[in-house]
């Protein structure tokens, strides 16, 4: 099928490095002092990498903290991969990688981008979080008139017939156009991985779910996010248990926060919720 050949194409193209096969970009991070009293994981979204988060890592580095970018199970290899991850496997991943970082670290903050805000939501909510913050998070698809149905239920519709979806960087949803080509994602999407996503969010937004979040909350958005949701974000932060929570709107960027205008002021803005609510001096 040509669609076949196109996604081979696309995969054959990307560049790797050599040695671990990985997209460029979309190792695994760690930066920081190895014995600071405070760690944060860095949960990147769908089709993404940990290279989403701009200068947020460094600027964690220095601030006293062990930043760590974890690389989501089928993601920075090929989109082929993505099709045989389930929900439960992404979530998994991101509790493990948790946990490893509560054994060695005093206090674990998770910062979710997209998909990985609904995985974040999900890892608080079983206690795996101290601080908790949610930058353009997932939990449903931002919906135009124009769709008539949900885009998850088109996604559930269609995916048994289509197997691929095109992204490229025209559906990057940034709006400073020089940073297009800077954010890191596969060209195609498998429609099964689309059911995945709209799962996590499902799950993410419930009610049980949300009842369980209790540590502090920090929630960045735009209003005009063409990708996830900032409504069902708002709902959701509002119902999460936490008497702690704070959002802030970032209405001069898109989807991603950390490419676009107000990328400065997002990662201050993270900055200083850690600053409030964490000691990195101890």
């Amino acid at each position: 099928m040509l669609t076949e050949h196109l996604v081979a194409r696309s995969d054959a193209r990307a560049p790797r490095d050599p040695e671990t096969g990985l997209l460029e970009g979309a190792e695994p991070r760690d930066l920081g002092p190895k014995d600071a009293p405070g760690a944060v994981l860095l949960v990147h979204g769908f089709l993404g990498a940990g290279q989403n988060f701009g200068e947020l890592p460094e600027a964690l580095a220095e601030h006293g903290w062990r930043a760590r970018a974890m690389l989501l199970p089928g993601h920075g290899t090929s989109p082929r991969d993505l099709e045989t991850v389930d929900a439960d496997e992404l979530v998994d991943a991101v509790f493990a990688e948790a946990q490893a970082l509560a054994n060695e670290h005093g206090n674990v903050v998770l910062i979710g981008h997209s998909m990985g805000g609904a995985l974040c939501t999900l890892a608080a909510a079983q206690g795996h979080a101290d601080g908790l913050v949610l930058v353009a998070p997932y939990f449903e698809v931002t919906h135009r008139w124009y769709y008539i149905l949900p885009p998850e239920q088109w996604i559930r519709i269609g995916s048994p017939i289509i197997r691929w979806v095109y992204k490229g960087q025209m559906f990057i949803q940034v709006n400073r156009p020089e940073a297009k080509d800077r954010i890191l994602s596969y060209d195609w999407a498998p429609t099964r991985a689309g059911r995945t996503l709209a799962e996590l969010g499902e799950r993410a937004r419930a009610s049980e779910c949300l009842d369980r979040v209790t540590c502090p909350v920090l929630l960045l958005h735009s209003h005009g996010d063409e990708a996830s949701s900032p409504e069902a974000a708002e709902k959701a932060w509002e119902g999460m248990a936490s008497t702690d929570k704070r959002i802030a709107w970032f209405d001069r960027s898109n989807h991603h926060l950390f490419f676009d205008y107000d990328r400065e002021e997002v990662v201050a803005e993270i900055l200083t919720f850690l600053d409030q609510h964490f000691d990195t001096d101890n």
